[in-house]
């Protein structure tokens, strides 16, 4: 309960105590990801009336004071942790104070200040020094938001290594009946809790014990033969930081019905709960059997109820939906299920899933999570009303159904997705057949149940035809996986993980390009884009790295932006569908940030660049399909590139560029041990788009600046022309999307005829360019996507020279929005492609360097770390 401590004159913390096992499976798996917020959970209570604030947070550091083992420090003992007691603050009792009563809709504001609680995972670093106590974090949190007169929501955000959601229940009634003896002026009931210590020892001497044995036996000998985890997705993922919910409420006489059709059955409400959702997933499973999970409190041993701490336990619950089933036969079944669990709930699920599923990484598990709350859902505060809502229990692989009964009998349904397999429209349909099995098996309880239909794939997805861009990197000699560019961006202080791969998440969904798959067999290349729910992007471990920079010197930073480069680009991994990974420099709640996105090749070009930094704020805001208009088009794009490859118009091309690509070709010189390095700069207006098909003046400039250095140099050319090769950005009509939709074309430019002839260099630029049909895009869709027209193209030399132009990058302005102050979500610092050293080192041939150029590959000549730049970019050092 943050800011909430001990006062001084509370009595000594108790001694060292081992982790209960279900705190060290929490500290396992955030020390395998540090930067995962999952673990770190909580609720709210909704308090409408009168309420003291002075007294409630008095009544909140009188609750701590009564259990002070909730805050802790970890050590070795013997080669196991323990934890250590830490003493209070010195900053006293505070209850951190949020107002969101001026907002449009206060609820939803505070319930974001809440997320933002709930996403910040503890500093383990601080949690295991041992030569900074004073540092540690707590670990448990509370915060009073104000959303109107007499409205208030009281926030509990723990993590699971201080506190399970039994015992945050136990904090939660004793937080009430401090506050009504304050406010009544009498005395409080006397202290409830028992010390951490009794659930460390009634588990070691469980462990010890013949009982352990035999319910170990009783386990494996009645899932001897495990069944398949039904998978509505069709997928797995890991989990997320966050979950994506859907909240339904029954009806009084939808909940009088369950209760009534589940008695007969010697069931209660969550037996009922538990078998609807059987029926339900009996849709999505090859067999009637539905394997799913179910929280347990396995506090069993004498005390072990009056501990706030963790013992919290996943365990295997198995019914079988036949079509001859009834609603109370599955409530019959579950009653038979919950009694043999309740009997054996003391041993580990993560021991029973190593032994009975070890496929699944982290040890859980699998199936749907479910939840049955029996905790109190009312709480009295002095005569103000408390309702308590929870907000998230832990990791949700895939889907959870939390069900709670209210005191006037209706039945509340929550139910989670793991974003990176649902989203809000899916899980929508989700809960409501959730709800709707339930009340309908309720009210023909003795009909046979009926299986519900999968829900409908959705989003762009499918074989991709491979783009002019594809072909280009398969034609150059160096490995196609490495290849990438990254763009780095400021981001502001107390930013989240969650909230970043909730963004990334959003990106990854809205454009196929960041879910390409790229197939190769035996030389032959193909790719695909993924399904958007299948696609892992806001759970996955590896799509999001955070590395902390708070107190670092701008030259530390630089540092670790040049090795995050060279790992994030490591870690792609194109046919496994990785094109996207991402590193938060996290300056803490006081400085600025940093976001390095790396991307493939293939998944970007300088106008996706763009759109993707365009989008990052939007998406932070959740109003990206409102503001910035629908994603997408790039399957549509490549077969349109195909039909125009197969036109009269572009047949009609071929003679010149067969006569083109057949001319002799000048050579670039050798690179030396370093590669090439850039000798000029220039920076240049630049001038606006040309209305028609008229040259770029841009491109006219350069190119009249080649041929008149080539002039001298006879290595360059033939001696009547200069042979380049022109990279362009993506044509107007292109879709606004990620994706690398640039194309490349040879031009031949007439050489000045001598010493005194450069002025004309320009109108011959100029001449020679407005020579090329179609502004040069029918040369690579007739070598690459016409296979009648291949033949006459495959064997054209690759050109010397390669001319390249790029966009610069801007900070996000969407079109209709005003720029962003350095307050907003996230504004550009760092925009130009970096460029990427371990693979200039890789590329050193003339040859392989030429073809990088062409596939648009980061090119050898530009620094080797990243540039800073603002919105004007600065020259390259």
């Amino acid at each position: 309960m943050s800011g909430t401590t001990a006062t001084a004159t509370a009595t000594a913390g108790p001694a060292a105590e081992e982790l209960t096992a279900a705190q060290a499976h929490a500290l396992a798996a955030q020390r395998a990801n540090p930067s995962y917020a999952g673990h770190h959970v909580g609720q709210y209570i909704e308090l409408v009336g009168p309420l003291d604030c002075a007294t409630l947070e008095e009544a909140l550091g009188r609750t701590l004071d009564e259990a002070p083992w909730l805050r802790f420090r970890l050590r070795l003992d013997a080669g196991r942790y323990v934890q250590a007691p830490v003493a209070p603050r010195a900053t006293g009792r505070r209850l951190l104070r949020l107002d969101t009563s001026a907002a449009p809709d206060p609820r939803a504001a505070a319930l974001e200040l809440v997320r933002g609680r709930l996403a910040g995972p503890p500093r383990l670093e601080l949690l295991l020094d041992p030569s900074a106590p004073e540092h540690t974090p707590d670990l448990v949190g509370a915060a009073l938001v104000t959303l109107g007169p007499d409205h208030h929501l009281l926030v509990q955000y723990f993590h699971q290594l201080a506190v399970d959601g039994y015992g945050v229940a136990l904090l939660s009634r004793r937080v009430s009946e401090h506050y009504t003896a304050l406010t009544t002026g009498s005395a409080p009931p006397a202290s409830p809790f028992a010390p951490v210590s009794v659930l460390a020892r009634a588990e070691r001497a469980y462990v010890r014990s013949a009982a352990h044995a035999a319910d170990l036996e009783a386990w494996t000998r009645r899932y001897r033969v495990p069944p398949a985890p039904v998978r509505p997705a069709g997928r797995t993922a890991p989990p997320g930081d966050t979950t994506v919910r859907r909240t339904l409420l029954l009806g009084a006489a939808d909940s009088a019905a369950v209760t009534a059709a589940a008695r007969p059955a010697g069931g209660t409400w969550g037996e009922a709960v538990l078998a609807a959702c059987a029926a339900h997933l009996a849709g999505y499973g090859a067999t009637a059997e539905t394997q799913m999970a179910l929280y347990a409190t396995a506090r069993t041993a004498p005390g072990t109820l009056r501990v706030p701490g963790t013992t919290v336990n996943i365990l295997p619950v198995r019914l079988t939906a036949g079509p001859r089933d009834t609603f109370r036969d599955l409530v019959r079944q579950a009653a038979t299920e919950l009694e043999f669990l309740r009997r054996h709930q003391r041993v580990r699920g993560e021991v029973l899933a190593r032994r009975i599923w070890p496929g699944p990484p982290g040890a859980r598990v699998p199936g749907l999570l479910v939840n049955l709350r029996p905790f109190e859902t009312e709480l009295d505060f002095g005569g103000t009303a408390g309702h308590v809502v929870s907000l998230a229990s832990g990791p949700v692989d895939d889907l959870a159904v939390a069900a709670s009964r209210l005191p006037d009998g209706r039945l509340r349904l929550d139910v989670d997705g793991n974003p990176a397999l649902y989203d809000d429209t899916s899980l929508a349909e989700h809960a409501r057949g959730f709800a709707d099995m339930l009340t309908a098996l309720a009210r023909t309880p003795d009909r046979p149940t009926r299986r519900s239909a999968a829900l409908p794939a959705d989003g762009e997805a499918g074989p991709l035809p491979l783009l002019p861009a594809a072909h280009r990197l398969r034609a150059a000699s160096c490995p196609a996986d490495p290849c990438h560019e990254a763009v780095l961006l400021d981001v502001p202080a107390g930013l989240s993980a969650s909230s970043l791969r909730r963004t990334l998440a959003g990106l990854v969904r809205r454009h196929p390009a960041l879910r390409l798959a790229l197939r190769r067999t035996d030389g032959v290349w193909s790719q695909e884009v993924r399904p958007a729910p299948a696609f892992p992007a806001s759970a996955d471990p590896g799509l999001l790295r955070r590395i902390p920079v708070a107190g670092s010197t701008p030259e530390d930073r630089d540092r670790l932006v040049a090795a995050a480069v060279g790992t994030a680009a490591g870690e792609l991994d194109p046919a496994g569908g990785r094109v996207l990974r991402a590193v938060w420099f996290d300056g803490g709640p006081d400085e600025p940030g940093g976001l390095l996105l790396v991307i493939h090749l293939l998944s970007v070009d300088d106008v996706g660049w763009q759109t993707l930094i365009d989008e990052l704020p939007l998406l932070q805001t959740q109003s990206v399909v409102e503001r910035a208009g629908a994603a997408g088009g790039l399957l549509a794009w490549a077969a349109r590139l195909g039909a125009e490859a197969g036109s009269g118009p572009r047949i009609a091309e071929l003679p010149y560029w067969s006569q083109l690509t057949r001319s002799p070709a000048g050579r670039s010189w050798p690179p030396g041990r370093d590669g090439h390095r850039v000798v000029t700069r220039l920076e240049l207006t630049t001038p606006q788009e040309p209305a028609d098909d008229a040259p770029h003046p841009l491109d006219v400039l350069l190119l009249a600046a080649l041929a008149r250095t080539a002039h001298a140099r006879p290595r360059l050319h033939d001696g009547s022309g200069l042979v380049a090769e022109l990279e362009l950005p993506r044509p107007g009509h292109a879709p606004r999307t990620a994706g690398r939709l640039t194309t490349v074309h040879t031009v031949r430019l007439p050489l000045p005829p001598g010493p005194g002839a450069e002025a004309d260099a320009y109108d011959r630029a100029v001449l020679a360019l407005g020579a090329v049909p179609g502004q040069g895009r029918g040369l690579e869709q007739l070598r690459h996507l016409n296979p009648r027209s291949s033949w006459a193209l495959c064997r054209a030399a690759a050109s010397g020279t390669s001319a390249v132009r790029r966009r610069a990058l801007r900070p996000p302005t969407p079109a209709g929005l005003p720029r962003r102050s350095p307050a907003g979500p996230c504004r550009t610092r760092s925009t130009r492609p970096v460029a990427d050293s371990r693979w200039r080192a890789r590329c050193t041939s003339s040859s392989s360097r030429r073809r990088l150029a062409a596939a648009g590959a980061s090119s050898p000549c530009s620094g080797a770390g990243p540039t800073r730049c603002s919105p004007r970019p600065r020259p390259v050092r």
